[in-house]
């Protein structure tokens, strides 16, 4: 901690945090509107969402290996109780 009380080198939990707050925020300023047929195929989605998190990585790297370092270890927590419970 530096004389001020802040801590200059954030940890994991708060880059994953301020990447759910931005999140939040960007999804609250979104226009919603509902639509009545499907104007999208699966494959215009998928282009979009690849589009999306390379430009994402991009941007902030850094903030995308925590990201990607924190899914990766939910997964392994998942993964390794539930491959527990299947031996036990």
């Amino acid at each position: 901690m530096n004389s001020q009380g802040f801590d200059a080198n954030p940890t994991v939990a708060d880059e994953v945090s301020a990447v759910v707050d931005d999140a939040q925020v960007i999804a609250k300023t979104l226009p919603s509107r509902r639509v009545s047929r499907p104007t999208h195929t699966l494959m215009d989605i998928w282009g979009h969402g690849v589009d999306a998190t390379r430009d994402f990585v991009n941007r902030e790297p850094m903030q995308a290996v925590m990201i990607a370092a924190a899914a990766s270890s939910l997964l392994t927590m998942v993964l390794t109780r539930r491959a527990r419970d299947w031996h036990a």
